[in-house]
């Protein structure tokens, strides 16, 4: 607070003695007066100062003191500066009239000077004559209204001396306009023609500084207005700087604006009282957050007034506009009291934050006190500009200032606000992944409860658990595009360019989609052309615009068709069509379609759901292409959606395709000519195809993955792939997705006609990562996928994977395989041998024969494809047809075959799946009867597969000794056989061995083999 006291103290101190060191340049003092009609000044100093012809002067009341021929008659003395009010008439003081003033100058002949005259006001039209000539005048002279023509301006004067002792200076002037007093209302000054012409400079100079200083503050307001918020404070505050300078220019002696400008005595008047209204009521206006209620009230009435006021300063002539200046005056002093005393009383409340405020206020209060200190003393001195500058300077400060002030809360509160938005989009993506994880489980508990419940659920429970797996998966999609969002605000969404074939998406996209017309009367065309031009863009992205736009064609149609089509632009551009039939979207929401956030007719949306992302995200993705997104739609007919993206160069792509043709056809020749050895060098490598329609792919999947662990050959295309696989044995098959022709779901498809998810993994290449798109490669038959672009650690993993676990299930079928062939028990083999010794003594051909079947039986037990796992049914009945032959040797007639084959022998079945059945039918069923019995093995054929069945008429069995036939933890040893045969039939199959029986009446084991379908036999005639 001693601060603030000393810095106040220390302001006014500066502002009284800036004042008083002007007075004391430019003060007239101790200057002598004149005295009827004659001024001495032959002792004053010329050399370094001026004078005012202040004093007595004659006056010639209604004479022209000039007029040789009509000389004024009657004479009098006048005050100068005064008005003539009082001398034409004794009864009634009047402004209007004519006369003549005279004044004698008595000055040392011996100084021969140039004298001038400043001449600030005579009212209204004036000449000036010095010794009998007339040297300068303004306006023109006239004995009426209607002679005379009023022109009040500023003006000087020169003249030389040339040795006189005296000089005669003779003023006439008229007033028929002003109402106020007329006549000479301001002191001339005199003086040497380089001092008054310093004098005048200097004053011109002081006032043109006060306009600079308003002017620049205007436009520095309307700056500021025009790039800040839009505060009309700043305007009224702009129009209160302007008035004010357009006031000190015309009400100052100088009146500089009538010299710039051709303003006329009229409207020199005019523009003073808009003025005062001007700064009346924009004044008002900049203090308005500081008015009290009951003025805010007034404001209205105040503002009307001053709008009066402005059409009468218009209109009114200058007689009758200058007898209200009281009104005018009012209108200005009423406002600058109240923003005094609102200042003083902000001020005394919190000086420290308003010191500026008190600035103001004190350098304007000095300004009036002195005002009317000199007014009171008569004391003239060049116009002090000082105090109002240092006023208007303060209060613009303060109002910089709190527009500072407020511009860096903004910036703060903008910062926050920015912060916000990125914590809410911080908030939304963590939230998101969050909701993913429960979301997932509860979409797989009700998959998993559906698939495993539906036999016994109602039907009302099995729509109602399809309903909340149509929630969540839409729940999901909703997820994926916030995610979106936040990656294309946070600019991380990465293009991964390349060739793309836009049909190839369009196929796969539609696909995709399928399910979602269900039930709607809806088709798809895709008219794009299977040659259409590539395009360079991101495969991921463009499967993602052409879903969101389809899908949301989807969305909005009832009924009728979407149609895609495509054509090429001149500008190296493709441009890719969808249009739909559906409810189409009026003008005002076409205008905000593509906002985030925007979903468009509210009732499709409280159908249909969802954030309104779709069209937002396909906009900015397609934008990051170098393209462009635009909709036509007319409402119940549809719309059309267009995009467009950079064609690729088809030059170099098919320079890059022959490229890879021609590598490939070197390596197949290299290949060919030493397949051989290449089979034993690599033979124990896991063999992998790759397939996808771009060389370029294939090349980058072939240098991940060629080394010394993996033996790789790529194809470019489903039908290539699915040669291969017919005519070699392969651990894996990578597949891209997207592919013409025949897409990687198709391919998938195909494979598993052939190949069990065990036998052939397939791993799928997808620029899809929704739980959707992974679901269709899983249903199609993959057995994994991984998203593109292709990380390499991940790529290798899984191969590694699904190769490791390939090998395993081939391990594990070879050592069942061995573990097989160790259960054939030793008094087996004893049991053959006796028989042997004892018919080589009896029957030599017959000892023969048996040792024959043996032979078989022990060279199709212990072959080595045994440890496959698939081998020929044809060495399957080999096998069997050794061990019956040995059986019925021993037993003779108590075992009796009939066989029913209707199958060809070279389908691949499971090894050591039949041998075990008959080998168990006859330990455990017809052997244990005296009489034998008769086992029957029938193999046919049942639409798409093979239905194989060893039945026998032996002791059978119950119903508890058959539920716990094939339970491993009740099984007894004998039951070992059985038990692996009915786990691998269930792991090649999905299915295992189907038991009846009845005791005393036999017991009938059948199993099924899916047979591999012949290459000629898939559908690829419309591939």
């Amino acid at each position: 607070m001693k601060k603030m006291v000393v810095i106040i103290i220390f302001f006014i101190l500066l502002l009284t003695g800036s004042r008083l060191l002007w007075l004391q340049l430019f003060i007239q003092s101790h200057q002598p007066y004149a005295e009827k009609g004659q001024l001495d000044l032959r002792d004053f100093d010329f050399q370094h100062r001026t004078l005012t012809l202040d004093g007595e002067w004659l006056f010639y009341p209604s004479g022209w003191l000039m007029d040789k021929d009509n000389p004024p008659t009657s004479t009098t003395y006048i005050q100068v500066p005064d008005g003539w009010d009082e001398i034409f008439q004794e009864d009634e003081w009047t402004p209007y009239g004519y006369g003549s003033y005279h004044l004698k100058l008595l000055i040392d002949p011996e100084r021969a000077f140039t004298f001038s005259m400043r001449v600030p006001s005579i009212r209204s039209a004036a000449e000036i004559y010095v010794d009998g000539h007339l040297i300068a005048a303004a306006g023109e002279l006239g004995e009426n209204r209607q002679q005379t023509v009023a022109k009040n301006v500023p003006f000087t004067a020169s003249f030389e001396t040339k040795g006189r002792s005296e000089i005669d200076i003779i003023v006439q002037a008229a007033n028929f306009q002003d109402p106020r007093n007329g006549g000479i209302v301001r002191s001339i000054k005199f003086g040497q023609e380089k001092m008054i012409f310093r004098e005048t400079q200097l004053s011109i100079t002081m006032q043109l500084l006060v306009a600079v200083v308003l002017i620049l503050h205007a436009i520095y307001s309307v700056i500021l207005y025009l790039l800040g918020n839009k505060d009309s404070r700043l305007l009224f505050f702009s129009v209160l700087t302007i008035s004010i300078m357009f006031y000190y220019l015309l009400g100052s002696d100088d009146k500089l604006l009538s010299f710039w400008f051709p303003i006329n005595y009229e409207w020199g008047f005019k523009f003073v009282h808009l003025s005062m209204v001007g700064i009346g009521y924009s004044l008002l206006q900049c203090i308005d957050p500081w008015l009290p209620r009951h003025i805010h009230r007034a404001k209205q009435g105040f503002a009307l007034v001053c709008a009066c006021a402005v059409v009468l300063a218009i209109l009114l002539p200058t007689r009758y506009a200058v007898t209200m200046q009281g009104v005018y005056i009012v209108l200005l002093a009423v406002p600058i009291v109240i923003t005094l005393v609102l200042m003083l009383g902000r001020t005394i409340k919190d000086i420290r934050h308003n010191v500026f405020l008190l600035l103001a206020i004190l350098a304007f209060v000095n300004s009036i006190l002195w005002d009317v200190l000199l007014l009171i003393t008569g004391i003239k001195v060049i116009s002090y500009p000082f105090d109002l500058i240092i006023t208007i300077a303060c209060l613009a400060t303060l109002w910089f200032k709190d527009y500072v002030k407020v511009h860096a809360d903004t910036k703060e509160l903008a910062h926050k606000l920015q912060k916000a938005n990125r914590l809410k989009d911080e908030f939304l993506a963590s939230t998101s992944h969050e909701l993913r994880n429960p979301l997932h489980s509860i979409i797989n508990m009700s998959e998993a409860v559906l698939e495993r419940e539906s036999a016994v659920l109602t039907h009302k429970s099995v729509n109602d658990l399809e309903t909340v797996l149509a929630v969540g998966k839409r729940m999901s999609l909703l997820l994926n595009d916030l995610l979106d969002v936040m990656s294309l605000n946070e600019n991380t969404k990465k293009l991964h360019l390349g060739p793309v074939s836009i049909h190839t998406i369009v196929e796969a996209v539609l696909e995709m989609l399928r399910f979602m017309i269900e039930g709607k009367p809806i088709d798809f065309v895709n008219q794009i052309p299977r040659d259409f031009h590539k395009v360079i863009a991101d495969e991921n992205r463009v499967i993602q615009i052409v879903f969101n736009l389809v899908h949301n064609a989807v969305k909005f149609t009832d009924e009728g068709a979407i149609t895609l089509s495509g054509y090429t632009t001149g500008e190296g551009m493709a441009k890719i069509v969808i249009a739909d039939t559906g409810i189409g979207v009026d003008a005002e929401t076409m205008q905000r379609i593509f906002e985030p956030y925007e979903q468009g007719t509210i009732s499709k949306t409280i159908v249909e759901g969802g954030f309104g992302l779709g069209l937002n995200i396909s906009k900015r993705l397609i934008e990051l292409h170098g393209g462009t997104l635009e909709v036509q739609s007319v409402v119940g007919q549809g719309s059309t959606f267009a995009f467009t993206l950079p064609l690729s160069d088809e030059a170099e792509i098919q320079g890059t395709y022959e490229k890879e043709q021609n590598h490939k056809k070197q390596e197949s020749v290299v290949e060919q000519s030493d397949v051989e050895k290449k089979r034993l060098t690599v033979c124990n490598r896991p063999r992998i195809l790759v397939v996808d329609d771009e060389p370029i792919n294939l090349r980058v999947i072939e240098t991940i993955l060629t080394n010394e662990k993996y033996e790789v050959v790529t194809v470019t295309s489903g039908l290539k792939a699915l040669k291969c696989l017919w005519s070699e044995e392969w651990d894996l098959v990578i597949s891209d997705v997207m592919m013409p022709k025949m897409s990687g779901y198709e391919l998938v498809r195909s494979i598993r006609k052939q190949f069990t998810m065990t036998d052939l993994p397939v791993l799928l290449l997808t620029a899809r990562s929704q739980p959707h798109d992974i679901e269709n490669g899983f249903l199609a038959g993959a057995n994994d996928y991984v998203v593109k672009p292709v990380d390499a650690l991940e790529l290798r993993s899984r191969v590694e994977a699904l190769t490791k676990v390939r090998r395993s299930i081939q391990e594990l079928h070879r050592m069942e395989a061995a573990w097989l062939q160790a259960q054939i028990e030793p008094h087996f083999l004893f049991n053959t041998l006796n028989a042997i010794l004892t018919l080589s003594e009896l029957d030599s051909e017959r000892t023969s024969k048996l040792v024959e079947a043996l032979s078989d039986f022990l060279r199709e037990s212990y072959n080595f494809q045994n440890g496959e796992a698939l081998v020929p049914l044809e060495n399957e009945l080999r096998l069997v047809q050794a061990y019956l032959y040995i059986q019925q040797e021993r037993f003779g007639k108590r075992i009796q075959v009939v066989w029913q084959l209707e199958v060809e022998t070279n389908v691949l079945i499971p090894s050591l799946t039949i041998q075990p059945l008959i080998e168990n039918a006859l330990k455990h069923g017809i052997l244990k009867r005296s009489e034998g019995g008769t086992i029957h093995i029938r193999m046919i054929n049942v639409d798409t597969h093979l239905e194989i069945t060893v039945a026998d008429n032996g002791v059978g069995m119950d119903k508890e000794q058959l539920a716990k036939l094939l339970q491993p933890k009740e099984r007894s040893s004998s039951s070992i056989g059985l038990i692996n045969t009915h786990r691998r039939l269930q792991h090649h199959y999905g299915q295992g061995l189907r038991i009846t029986s009845k005791l005393h009446e036999g017991t009938s084991v059948s199993f099924v083999v899916v047979a591999k379908t012949p290459l000629d036999a898939l559908p690829l005639d419309k591939y």
